[in-house]
């Protein structure tokens, strides 16, 4: 038999909603629902200190409806290497994805420049440099992405409330809001 302490808390209303909230969806005891938030607390904790929870909210964010995928960056690159020049229709697309994905922020609330480029950060097609409160630079985790990205952009900002301008040099593509 496992030795077990027993333990008096005592918890706020919103607590205790929660706790009542996962008796019902788990059909389990109380302390069982303790046990099994510890649990996760500790899976958290270990998580959390590999990545950032605003990183793993991201990553859930685009992983959860199965609409994006994660990609190991030498396929990616070789990806871009075999796409060479590409077809007008595979840039017309990228364009078009991007004014689509603009949307999409939009809906969740993702509308300042910088929260955008913060937010699409965590895919890893490039680290984020803020030369400014309306400058930033892409330095990009391969070259052979840049017209992709920049291309991306381009159609994300094509629709934007506010002039965007982008413009891509080797392994870096600048963005400044006017």
């Amino acid at each position: 038999m496992i030795n077990m302490d027993r333990l008096s808390v005592s918890l706020n209303e919103k607590s205790l909603a929660t706790i009542k909230k996962y008796l019902m969806k788990y059909d389990t005891s109380q302390a069982d629902i303790i046990r099994r938030a510890l649990n996760w607390m500790d899976i958290m904790e270990e998580v959390v200190d590999k990545v950032q929870l605003e990183n793993i909210l991201t990553y859930v964010d685009y992983l959860a409806d199965n609409e994006h995928l994660i990609l190991d960056i030498a396929h990616w690159k070789s990806i871009f290497i075999e796409i060479g020049e590409g077809s007008k229709k595979f840039w017309d697309d990228v364009y078009k994805t991007g004014d689509f994905h603009r949307k999409e922020y939009f809906d969740k609330g993702i509308r300042d420049v910088r929260q955008i480029l913060k937010y699409i950060e965590k895919t890893n097609w490039y680290s984020l440099k803020e030369d400014s409160k309306n400058s930033f630079t892409l330095v990009l985790a391969i070259s052979e992405s840049a017209r992709f990205i920049k291309t991306f952009f381009e159609g994300f900002f094509s629709n934007y409330p506010q002039k965007v301008e982008i413009t891509a040099e080797y392994m870096k593509i600048r963005i400044s809001v006017h």
